[in-house]
Parts: C-alpha cells; structure tokens; sequence
C-alpha cells in the first residue's frame, strides 16, 4: 500500500495536483474566432467574478462567448455568464457539449 501511495504523490506533485499546487486551468479557444479581449485578460476577469473552476483542474471555454462583442460585451458577458464557460472537468456536462459540438 506504500508503493501506491508513494507513486500516487509522484503523480500528483508531477501534475501539480498536490495540496499548495496551483491548479491547472486549461483554456479552450476557436482559433477562427477572434475575440475583443485577449484570453489573458478574459481569465482575470472570470477570476474577478469568481467564475474560474475551483478544482485542481479546470477548464474555460472561450468559445462560448458570442462572436461579434466588442470589448465591453465581452466584458458583460463574462461578468454576467460567465459560469458558462465552464467545461466538463469541473462536473458540468458532457465533453462534446461543453466543446460546442451538437448531440
């Protein structure tokens, strides 16, 4: 049982998912679709507002922000809904889903 413990603490430190690890938050973007605020700045405010997964992995989709906002919508729209670019590592749905694809 040491060995599994050990090598699951390996695994964990490796990947950044032990305890004081900052988690690991991927970004999913179109890269056909150009967004009024770089992906940086939509991550702070995400931040700000509380909406960035709380798990040792996470997942925001930009890709779900509506195409055609300039910056101050893109900033509403984060602000207001912007749980909704949550993605299916944080328990929200299924991955094709949260990705864009249809059923």
């Amino acid at each position: 049982m040491k060995t599994i413990d050990r090598r699951i603490r390996k695994l964990e430190d490796r990947f950044g998912l032990a305890d004081g690890k900052p988690p690991l938050l991927i970004v999913v973007s179109l890269a056909a679709k150009k967004l009024a605020l770089d992906e940086d700045r939509c991550v702070q405010i995400l931040r700000e507002c509380g909406h960035l997964p709380t798990g040792a992995v996470g997942l925001v989709n930009l890709g779900k922000i509506p195409r055609g906002l300039d910056a101050k919508e893109t900033e509403r729209f984060l602000r207001e809904r912007g749980a909704e670019t949550r993605g299916p590592l944080n328990g929200e749905g299924p991955a094709d889903a949260s990705l864009g694809a249809t059923p």
